[in-house]
């Protein structure tokens, strides 16, 4: 009697474990697709806000690259493309990406999942200054729209960022 209780409890449990990895790899959002800034509900704070914003993200189940077209005013059109596995690992950008006198450049990315929100940290430059991005994507429940909410990080300087995307 006492091992039947053993095996429905561990039958049980592996079940419960089985519906548990389910309901986790289907609370992770798919964030492909063509996104454009919606500059009427985005709050850059500090950061000017660019003439226009478009992101271009493509996911698999083990990555995702995101293609970023800005027209940044002052500082001309910006175009680059970083990808960043979703294991946590730290992916390297490549060191051509972006223009040789180019102020800000990406040195690496890396993506992991926070429940249903993606958290892309990555490592920067700007004026040859070290800093960080940590930026957390979230989706709208109708597949909508499309928010990243960024904390910047240079030196002792520290600023928050909310861009709004609408799917084009």
């Amino acid at each position: 009697m006492m091992k039947r209780i053993v095996c429905a409890i561990l039958v049980l449990a592996g079940t419960m474990s089985c519906v548990s990895q389910v309901a986790s790899a289907q609370a992770k959002p798919n964030f492909a697709g063509t996104w454009t800034m919606n500059m009427d509900k985005s709050d850059l704070g500090q950061i000017p806000k660019p003439k226009s914003q478009t992101e271009m993200i493509t996911q698999t189940a083990d990555a995702i690259t995101i293609a970023v077209a800005a027209d940044r005013n002052e500082m001309g059109k910006q175009n680059y493309t970083f990808s960043a596995k979703l294991d946590g690992s730290e992916t390297p950008f490549p060191a051509d990406a972006f223009p040789a006198d180019s102020p800000f450049k990406i040195v690496s990315s890396k993506a992991e999942w926070q429940g249903s929100s993606l958290v892309i940290t990555q490592k920067t430059s700007f004026q040859d200054m070290a800093g960080t991005l940590k930026t957390t994507y979230t989706l709208s429940s109708d597949g909508k729209v499309l928010t990243s909410a960024t904390h910047i990080t240079f030196g002792d300087a520290e600023v928050d960022a909310k861009t709004v995307f609408d799917k084009s």
